[in-house]
């Protein structure tokens, strides 16, 4: 019995040439381009897979998508968009979609995917990281919990990560394997992807929550993007500040501008130097103020893009950073919230659990936080107040500008 497919799309173009290319290889198929069509439609009779565009009058694919899976979760359905935001391409996969495919398809591609789609087990998803980033991936299975292998492939390379229990538990990619190839496969901006639900990984080699794994990688990523704009990317030397190379040995050489002597770069090396000496100066405020703090456990001081610059722990082992992101998430609630009772000045945010305080405050302009994590047994709160707001002007200094 030939397998049953309904194409949704407002283009009678794409429904037509799409309709045409699987009846060709033997696919019974239906088109419309209404969404409350296709789902009456649905309620009436068997599909084996839906072809959703997410971009329609009236009903969007969204909500064809989510009715569909409210009424069936079973329901197979693959988004076929070239309209399609990265939020609702985010939206599409949480609701449980199984492939991203990029308009125009061509006949190949359509007829190879389809055919997998419709062989492959129960809850497999096909992408490509140009429709949804690894982040993204990575974010979701984390906070769905899904036991999972993730296998990307790119010019050749391969590369795997596993999923359980809210985290990433192994990676490889290469000769790297562990958090490395988590960084690495962070990097990848192209290539296809595919999620096997309920695989299981082979061994643990992670052991970091998965939100201070993101926070590393796109530091990475940002530092390697910013050492590439400042050096030349054929002879390795300092760029000035309009990207220009100033060696006149190198075939990058801007014609025209001043030739750096051995001075120059002494200089440039010596401004390097200073950004590291104030990242010293941090760092040694944080030990100091650990010091002045009776149950001190940690301390970290926060871009409001959720990213740590500097950080202090009593114990070695403790991973402050993983929660970075989702404080400075925290502070922007605070600032809004006490912005709409008619006050914009936010002194400190105090977070209460059973064994801990902590208290988080703004530095300087507000574009940096404190966050301070103190035992609640063996610490004063007013010692807590004290001392955060005694060093908060001094970090604020040290933090490089």
């Amino acid at each position: 019995m030939a397998k049953r497919i309904m194409i949704v799309d407002d283009e009678p173009s794409v429904v037509k040439s799409c309709a045409r290319m699987l009846e060709l290889h033997g696919y019974e198929v239906v088109g419309t381009g209404d969404g409350s069509t296709a789902i009456a439609r649905y309620r009436e009779e068997p599909f084996d897979l839906v072809l959703l565009d997410l971009r329609m009058p009236g009903m969007d694919g969204l909500q064809v998508l989510r009715e569909l899976r409210e009424y069936d979760r079973n329901a197979c359905v693959a988004i076929l968009t070239a309209y399609g935001t990265k939020e609702n391409v985010v939206e599409a996969f949480r609701l449980g979609a199984r492939e991203f495919m990029e308009k125009p398809v061509d006949s190949d591609t359509l007829v190879s995917r389809v055919k997998h789609i419709i062989g492959q087990g129960q809850g497999d998803v096909h992408g490509n990281l140009r429709t949804l980033s690894l982040s993204t991936i990575i974010q979701i299975n984390c906070e769905e919990r899904n036991e999972a292998c993730l296998r990307l492939r790119r010019r050749g390379e391969e590369g795997v990560v596993f999923f359980s229990d809210g985290d990433v538990v192994h990676a490889e990619v290469g000769s790297e394997a562990g958090e490395e190839a988590v960084y690495e496969l962070l990097s990848w901006q192209e290539g296809d992807f595919e999620i096997e639900m309920g695989a299981q990984s082979p061994r643990r080699t992670i052991h970091n929550g998965w939100s201070g794994l993101l926070l590393e990688g796109m530091r990475r990523i940002d530092e390697h993007a910013a050492d590439q704009r400042h050096h030349c990317s054929t002879c390795g030397c300092f760029l000035d500040d309009l990207g220009r190379c100033h060696n006149p040995s190198c075939s990058e050489f801007a014609d025209g501008v001043e030739v750096w002597d051995d001075e120059q770069f002494v200089e440039s090396i010596e401004l390097e130097q200073t950004e590291v000496n104030e990242m010293a100066e941090l760092n040694d405020l944080l030990k100091s103020m650990a010091d002045d703090i009776p149950g001190f456990v940690s301390s970290d001081v926060v871009g409001m893009d959720g990213l740590s610059i500097a950080g202090h722990a009593a114990d070695p082992d403790f991973d402050a950073e993983a929660a970075s992101a989702q404080f400075a998430l925290v502070m922007k609630l605070v600032q809004k919230t006490v912005g709409q009772l008619g006050d914009d000045a936010v002194e400190d945010n105090l977070v209460t659990s059973q064994n801990a305080y902590i208290l988080t405050r703004f530095l300087g302009d507000g574009s940096y936080y404190l966050g301070v994590a103190v035992d609640k047994e063996a610490a004063s709160l007013g010692n807590l107040r004290l001392m955060t707001r005694r060093y908060a002007d001094d970090l604020w200094d040290a933090i490089p500008k």
